[in-house]
């Protein structure tokens, strides 16, 4: 029996520059993922400019992107879910009903409602017509610390208003807020929380007791992520693998 016999030459060289060749694709692949993933986050913030009313500077800074490597050819594009410091719920936690709809989750205000009971574990709270409201549209920081001190709200609910000339000077000045229990008490006056602030103004309604609000998802994220990735992964891809190969050692 005949036994064909091989001989190859120069195998060693073969395998290194596959080896090269192979690091500089994966390389590419790596930068053309975290470019591809860092355009759908800025397309995913120009949407939540459009669809939201008035979004704070925290919510634009609420998305994130991880990078992907040559050992793991994976970009993450998402909504921060670690919470930041002094926070009581995540980005994740506070705009999640703003993408895929339903329930929010409890304010602080809320919160402490709920504590003093003057509101149900199903209950919520939403703005009357005697809100302040900052440039974002959110009720005042000022105003909620109105509430939560008349109202003797919060951790330490001795710790806010007195009985002094001062604080009384300040209640007057910003509007005497109490909690109508309505029912039978209260029957001319709905639950919540009610501002009087005198003269022709009057008693307005400041925080009203609603059910728990549903929200309609109003950012699809998936939609806006294949929509980015149609539109530049080819030309992200085909610039990555020629800077790669221009820059191999």
């Amino acid at each position: 029996m005949i036994t064909p016999t091989f001989k190859l030459t120069g195998l060693d060289a073969i395998i290194k520059s596959l080896e090269r060749t192979d690091k500089q694709v994966r390389f590419a692949v790596a930068k053309s993922l975290t470019l591809t993933a860092k355009a759908v986050q800025s397309d995913l913030t120009t949407e939540m400019k459009r669809a939201f009313d008035r979004p704070t500077p925290y919510t634009l800074r609420s998305t994130f992107v991880k990078s992907a490597t040559r050992d793991n050819l994976t970009a993450v594009v998402g909504i921060k879910d670690m919470l930041p410091a002094k926070a009581a719920a995540s980005p994740a936690e506070i705009l999640g009903h703003q993408f895929r709809g339903g329930g929010r989750i409890r304010k602080n205000l809320e919160n402490y409602l709920i504590k003093a009971g003057l509101l149900g574990s199903g209950e919520f709270v939403a703005p009357g017509t005697g809100a302040r409201f900052d440039q974002f549209g959110n009720m005042s920081r000022g105003q909620v610390q109105q509430i939560i001190s008349q109202l003797r709200l919060g951790i330490d609910p001795h710790v806010w208003t007195s009985k002094s000339k001062r604080s009384q000077r300040n209640i007057a000045k910003a509007g005497r807020i109490f909690w109508s229990r309505g029912g039978v008490r209260d029957a001319h006056l709905p639950r919540g929380a009610w501002i009087d602030m005198g003269g022709s103004t009057g008693l307005r309604p400041l925080l009203m007791v609603i059910n728990r609000p549903s929200y309609r998802r109003r950012v699809d994220i998936d939609q806006i992520a294949a929509a980015s990735v149609k539109r530049n992964w080819d030309r992200i891809f085909e610039t990555a693998l020629v800077d790669a190969f221009a820059t191999a050692r």
